[in-house]
């Protein structure tokens, strides 16, 4: 079981996710929350309306009677207070002197007016002088009241305020509403945001997740992994492109273990699938095999630390003439020793042929010492003991084509290769010969001069 990786793109997007959705739902249970309650308080400010206008009515129709605000102005205002059920009445001057005060239908002693309650009365007469408006109220949400204040004026130019508290009825019922609607709402935020994650995941990090497993097990070798994976958006792109280079690691892997040690050019193996592959598949290709002549004398010379290094540089030549510009889709390989395998389209193998010899005749020498390049030949021991002399090495190229002939496998092409090898390497210099003769293929059928087309340089390291 794996560990709680903290670093995981999984768990930053988890705990950045959770901490976003806790700040969503708290916005916006607050944003309900608080507006609710302004429609609530607003609900009660419009119930109380009746009863402040009504006071408001009956304190002008009292004191229009009235120079001043006696004991009798008092008590007429407050047994109309009474009769529109207001329990909490206070009457201010505009200085804060307090004339009355009734705190649940009981006079209480109070002879001035609080910090607060004089702000609330310069809003009132502000209001009224600039605004036109009745009263200005105030709303206690801790103890659920909202209070009234009334200016009116007495003795001509004289103003004054009454303030009157009601509490706001059905207030609990509202709020238990109000708390039930919030924890619903925010219960449906979070699993708007949950449905969101889980598509996210799904969509994302999963995917992530999957393509990071395939990496981790192609690490470990396992090159057969895919990742299942279809879509059409960038995901699906990219767990196509992750499958194709799998396929291809497969596959160089593959070639890799048939490649040739030295050369590092594809081996037998590789060799045989590739020209089955291309006759599989109906191509007119041309296979040439491509073989050093006098590198045994060399070696027996010069040591198999410079042949190696011939070697290489036979190697170097083929894929120099694989590269050209004018030559498409060459594919060059190594079967061992001497002996190098070329496949291109038919169109393209005289081309190659007269490429890699050209280069290979031009450096040849770099190989010799300063006598035995001059003299164009080595002296060295036969194979029965004697000695004798050797040209420089040179290449014989014998190239074989389905253009004519309908090869069906790699066996076919090698026989009839063996023959065209044979007469090339009768021929002094770097050489090649292509087979065209036509028909089935027949273990019976001779090769001749007229059943090829052949070309060998006049002098080293010109060709014609």
């Amino acid at each position: 079981m794996r560990g709680f990786n903290t670093k995981s793109i999984n768990v930053k997007t988890a705990i950045a996710y959770v901490l976003l959705t806790i700040l969503n739902v708290s916005i916006f249970v607050l944003m309900v929350f608080e507006n609710q309650l302004d429609l609530i308080a607003e609900n009660s400010i419009l119930n109380s309306q009746n009863k402040g206008s009504g006071l408001k009515y009956r304190i002008d129709n009292i004191i229009r009677t009235e120079s001043d605000i006696t004991t009798v102005v008092i008590n007429k205002i407050l047994k109309d207070a009474g009769a529109l059920g207001i329990s909490n009445l206070t009457l201010f001057s505009e200085g804060g002197k307090i004339f009355v005060n009734m705190v649940n239908n009981k006079i209480v002693e109070k002879k001035t007016a609080e910090v607060m309650e004089l702000k609330m009365i310069n809003m009132a007469i502000t209001k009224q002088g600039f605004e036109d408006k009745l009263f200005f109220h105030s709303v206690d949400r801790k103890e659920k009241s909202i209070s009234l204040y009334l200016p009116f004026t007495y003795s001509n130019d004289k103003i004054g305020v009454a303030s009157i508290k009601l509490v706001m009825k059905d207030i609990d019922r509202q709020m238990g509403y109000l708390y039930r609607q919030c924890l619903l709402i925010g219960l449906l935020v979070v699993v708007v945001h949950l449905v969101f994650a889980l598509l996210f995941s799904k969509i994302i990090l999963v995917p992530i997740r999957k393509l990071n497993e395939a990496t981790n097990m192609i690490a470990q070798g396992k090159l057969d992994i895919r990742v299942p994976i279809v879509r059409p958006d960038e995901i699906g792109q990219l767990a196509s492109s992750f499958n194709e280079m799998s396929v291809a690691l497969q596959r160089m892997r593959d070639e890799a273990k048939g490649a040739n040690p030295l050369t590092g050019l594809p081996g037998n193996i590789t060799i045989a699938s590739y020209i089955d592959d291309c006759l599989n598949k109906g191509k007119v290709i041309c296979v040439l095999y491509c073989d050093l002549d006098n590198f045994k004398a060399y070696n027996d010379k010069y040591g198999f630390t410079r042949g190696d290094e011939a070697i290489i540089y036979t190697r170097d030549c083929l894929l120099a003439s694989a590269k050209r510009r004018d030559i498409k889709d060459a594919f060059v390989g190594h079967e061992g020793g001497d002996d190098f395998v070329v496949v291109t389209e038919f169109e393209y193998w005289e081309l190659f042929a007269k490429s890699f010899i050209t280069s290979f005749d031009r450096g040849i020498y770099q190989f010799y010492n300063s006598v035995d390049a001059r003299n164009g030949y080595i002296e060295s021991v036969n194979r029965r003991g004697e000695r004798q002399r050797f040209p420089l090495m040179s290449v014989s190229v014998a190239v074989v084509s389905n253009k004519n002939r309908p090869f069906r496998r790699t066996a076919e092409m090698i026989a009839i290769a063996a023959e065209v090898k044979k007469y090339v390497k009768s021929m002094d210099g770097s050489c090649y010969a292509i087979d065209r003769r036509t028909g089935p293929v027949s273990p019976t059928q001779q090769l001749n001069k007229d059943a090829i087309q052949k070309a060998q340089p006049t002098n080293p390291g010109q060709q014609v």
